[in-house]
């Protein structure tokens, strides 16, 4: 654990839920300890017993992947700032599927613990629960929209759609086009995307030849146009 900080003032979108009035005493309740993370595989903390009954880990810098595997076929989502995590909750945990749970720090995080005692002393101010709730729901569906770009059937516009959706919130507009100060690498795309990674590199070569993407140190940079859907294509349920 390391020293405690102000929930409220590392992530400013819940300090804007409290009255003014009211912030400064809200800003002193809420202070959490914390874990640093460093890149890498992570395991669940040994003292993970302690956390239970609370909100769970509140990401507020750096970037996670969460992976599940199935039978050597892997699946991820990102998850920074903001995010909301239990890592020792694996829902299904009796399920007859055996799914491999993993996560990996793909770049130094923090993470605010809300454990039981900081839940007991936020809920004078119940917005911070209703947010974080939110926040949680918010997680289930970037991964519908995820499986969604998932179906696309050509890698390279899958490619595409998931550095646009990443872009909707990591992203930040330039003069030379959007710019994603992301960490990842073909074998992290591989996962979000799920496909082998040689055939991804081939995707992102196919996208740089095009003029859309290029990459400049770990910043990749969109300069092509956003997907454009086609609302009236009709589909067959399944």
């Amino acid at each position: 654990m390391s020293d405690p900080v102000s929930v409220l003032e590392v992530d400013p979108a819940l300090a804007e839920l409290i009255p003014l009035d009211q912030r400064a005493q809200a800003r002193q309740a809420t202070g959490a300890a914390t874990l640093e993370l460093d890149v890498g595989s992570w395991q669940t903390p040994i003292d993970s017993d302690s956390f239970r009954g609370g909100f769970g880990l509140l990401v507020y810098e750096g970037l996670l992947l969460r992976r599940a595997g199935i039978e050597g076929r892997h699946a991820a989502e990102l998850l920074g700032p903001g995010d909301l995590l239990r890592p020792w909750q694996h829902d299904g945990g009796d399920a007859t599927l055996e799914v491999e749970w993993a996560f990996r720090v793909v770049a130094n995080t923090r993470v605010a613990v809300l454990d039981p005692r900081w839940t007991a002393r936020a809920a004078a101010w119940p917005q911070l629960g209703a947010e974080l709730a939110g926040r949680a729901l918010g997680r289930s569906v970037r991964l519908v929209v995820a499986m969604a770009i998932a179906q696309q059937p050509r890698l390279d516009e899958r490619l595409w759609m998931l550095f646009w959706d990443l872009a909707d919130r990591f992203g930040k507009v330039h003069p030379d086009g959007v710019h994603l100060d992301l960490p990842l690498t073909h074998e992290v795309l591989s996962h979000l995307a799920g496909a082998r990674r040689p055939s991804v590199s081939g995707a992102l070569t196919r996208l740089s030849e095009e003029g859309r993407l290029r990459r400049s140190g770990r910043h990749w940079i969109l300069s092509g146009d956003p997907p454009v859907l086609d609302h009236h294509r009709n589909g067959s349920p399944v």
